[in-house]
């Protein structure tokens, strides 16, 4: 049996077989299509239910304060004190962020900064201006100026000696 013809018996078996891998490959495409068809519809029907869940709750919620007005009355003190709580550690936070970045950023010496004042001096670094008049030099003139301020004027310029 070195080379065997196949006849037409086996020829149509392989073409049934054929067709019968094809036809399978296309039922798992659609089965798979199907699936993902599923997931998506179950997860929009989910986010739907919250979303009627929610507005339920919401209802539901608005009915009783009507019942009870004192309950609801309490409800929203309670969620302004919440919220006023959390203004309130927000502002503490943002105030010690600034004080700390002033202390950072003013870490320089006292002679740095420009004070008038030396570190080491016992007298805390103030000099005291030295001079005995207390007045304007005695050279010195003061001049009248006459005018609008605009353009040269002989009246500002200063007499000559």
């Amino acid at each position: 049996m070195p080379f065997r013809r196949k006849s037409k018996a086996d020829k149509a078996k392989q073409a049934v077989a054929e067709q019968v891998t094809d036809r399978t490959d296309d039922l798992v495409a659609a089965l798979d299509a199907a699936k993902e068809a599923l997931a998506r519809a179950s997860a929009a029907a989910g986010r739907k239910g919250a979303e009627l869940g929610a507005e339920l709750g919401k209802q539901a919620s608005e009915a009783a304060d009507k019942l009870m007005p004192e309950r609801a009355r309490q409800r929203r003190r309670e969620a302004a004190r919440k919220r006023n709580r959390r203004i309130l550690a927000g502002a503490g936070v943002l105030t010690l962020l600034g004080v700390a970045a002033s202390r950072l950023a003013g870490s320089k010496g006292k002679a740095e900064q420009g004070q008038p004042w030396q570190a080491g001096e016992p007298s805390g670094g103030w000099v005291a201006e030295s001079g005995s008049d207390a007045g304007p030099a005695p050279s010195a003139e003061v001049t009248q100026l006459h005018g609008n301020g605009a353009g040269a004027d002989a009246a500002r310029t200063p007499p000559a000696n």
